[in-house]
């Protein structure tokens, strides 16, 4: 497996690229290739556009490990074992009377492993989002909704009543609350300056609000 296959590869399969998107991270032009390049790779590993994102929480060691053995074995069957990010909490549970309690107890955990697994994404940004600002000493920001309710809302789903408790299992709540965020549009990176200011636009609304959110690249 040569350097294109695995920089095509590692981009649908971890980073959810579209093939136009890995053709122009491969400097192809459709127009002059009849057709994606990076397509031709994808159908020779056997995959389909279901299997884009599919090592979304691998780190990039784990995710190459995974792809060296594909050409052997099928993608569902490599995926074995949980993303490194999550494997402490394996067999772990909680009892909380609420998803509010959950959360006071795990908290902490959910600040810092949003701010681990978005690092590496982070140095690559390299700036502040928000339009005209260079800045680099960056922050993860939420932007539709906030960590907490991100984590209530994915430990309720996953709740087992267990008579006046409730049982959460730690580390499928965490692949949950983290998967979220594979969505377009969850997190962005500012300057302090920005961020703050967004914070403050937040608890006012309005039209100033949602125009300091257009000026935030995606």
């Amino acid at each position: 497996m040569d350097k294109t296959e695995n920089l095509v590869l590692l981009g649908f399969l971890k980073n959810s690229l579209s093939t136009r998107e890995l053709d122009k991270l491969l400097g192809y032009n459709k127009k002059k290739t009849k057709g994606w390049k990076s397509f031709e790779i994808l159908k020779k590993y056997n995959l389909k556009n279901e299997d884009k994102g599919k090592l979304f929480l691998y780190s990039n060691s784990q995710s190459l490990k995974i792809i060296k053995e594909l050409k052997k074995y099928n993608l569902n069957q490599l995926i074995r074992e949980p993303p490194k990010i999550v494997q402490k909490y394996s067999n772990s549970k909680i009892l909380a009377k609420s998803e509010e309690d959950f959360y006071k107890v795990i908290g902490g955990e959910t600040r810092n492993i949003i701010q681990s697994f978005f690092s590496p994404l982070k140095k690559i940004v390299g700036h502040c989002q928000y339009k005209g600002c260079n800045n680099k000493d960056l922050d993860t920001v939420h932007l539709k909704l906030d960590r907490p309710k991100i984590f209530k809302n994915s430990a309720k789903e996953l709740a087992i009543k267990r008579k006046e408790y409730f049982e959460y299992p730690i580390m499928k709540t965490m692949i949950k609350f983290l998967k979220f965020h594979q969505n377009k549009g969850v997190i962005c990176f500012l300057c302090k300056k920005h961020h703050l200011e967004l914070h403050r636009l937040e608890k006012k609304g309005g039209k100033e609000l949602t125009n300091f959110k257009k000026n935030i690249t995606k």
